[in-house]
């Protein structure tokens, strides 16, 4: 069984307006180390930033978004996002548990109730991680994978990156191969975008 059709789902996410001039530098997407997963896998965190001082912060391990530093009509930067500090953190207190802070979940987003679909005839038996019900793609969901980041060629002051990871048929007990790409954009009007493809 394959992923029927494509679907694209775009999410403005924040706008920031900030007084004064852009200057002629460009946008940017730098890497840096940020840890080793429970099970020795490394994760890198990614910091976009704009020339109006926007800046996003994002990690493989889920394709978490850990930190939004925003300025306000000054100029003065804060951490707009709700998150934790360490990898540790993410790995212990997310991962079908509680928090999702900043992560992209699926195959499914939200409960399917007690656990169950049907499909074509067939009943699907998933993961119980919020009881009776099944959350956020199960107990190894889209959150607790390492997504393959790649930076997407920066347009002056427009930076994105895209992410991707392959469910295979069977995981979590979903049917099908699904192939799930999220494009992190981040434009020259300081517009953070999300967008889906599956």
């Amino acid at each position: 069984m394959t992923c029927i059709g494509r679907h694209t789902i775009h999410l403005a996410i924040i706008a920031a307006a900030v007084s004064g001039a852009t200057g002629t530098r460009a946008a940017t997407l730098t890497t840096a180390p940020y840890g080793t997963t429970q099970d020795g896998r490394p994760v890198n965190l990614y910091t976009m930033t704009t020339t109006r001082g926007l800046s996003v912060q994002f990690i493989s391990y889920g394709g978490r978004l850990t930190r939004i530093l925003a300025p306000d009509r000054r100029g003065h930067a804060a951490d707009i996002l709700l998150g934790f500090p360490t990898l540790a953190d993410y790995e212990a207190k997310g991962g079908g548990h509680a928090f999702y802070f900043g992560a992209l979940v699926g195959r499914y987003a939200n409960r399917i109730a007690h656990g169950r679909f049907t499909l074509e005839g067939h009943e699907y038996t998933l993961p119980i991680n919020n009881p009776p019900n099944s959350l956020h793609g199960g107990t190894k969901g889209f959150d607790t994978l390492l997504w393959n980041v790649e930076p997407v060629t920066t347009s002056g002051q427009a930076v994105s990156a895209r992410l991707s990871l392959t469910s295979p048929d069977g995981d979590q007990g979903f049917p099908g191969t699904l192939h799930v790409t999220v494009t992190y954009a981040l434009s020259d009007d300081n517009a953070l975008s999300l967008q889906y493809e599956a």
